[in-house]
C-alpha cells in the first residue's frame, strides 16, 4: 500500500515523537458519534480502546471515544 504524503508526515512524526520524547503511545478523544474522525483514525492504526464521558470546557460533560496508537 502507497502512503500519501500527509500519511507519511504523520508516521514520521510519531516516529520521531516515540524516540525523542520516549513516548509508548499516543492517545485521542473522539467525541462520540463523529464518525469522520473514527474513520480517519483507524486507517491510521489506531485502535479503539474504550468510550468515556469526559469535561473539556467547550463541550461540557460529554461522551468520548478513546483511541491509541502504540509507538514501538
Amino acid at each position: 500500500m502507497q502512503l500519501t504524503k500527509e500519511q507519511e508526515l504523520f508516521y514520521k512524526s510519531l516516529e520521531n515523537m516515540s524516540g525523542e520524547e520516549q513516548q509508548k503511545a499516543v492517545r485521542l478523544d473522539v467525541l462520540a458519534g463523529n464518525v469522520p474522525a473514527e474513520k480517519l483514525y483507524e486507517g491510521l492504526g489506531f485502535k479503539y480502546m474504550d468510550a468515556l464521558k469526559m469535561y473539556y470546557e467547550d463541550t461540557g460533560w460529554t461522551d468520548y471515544e478513546l483511541y491509541e496508537y502504540v509507538l514501538h
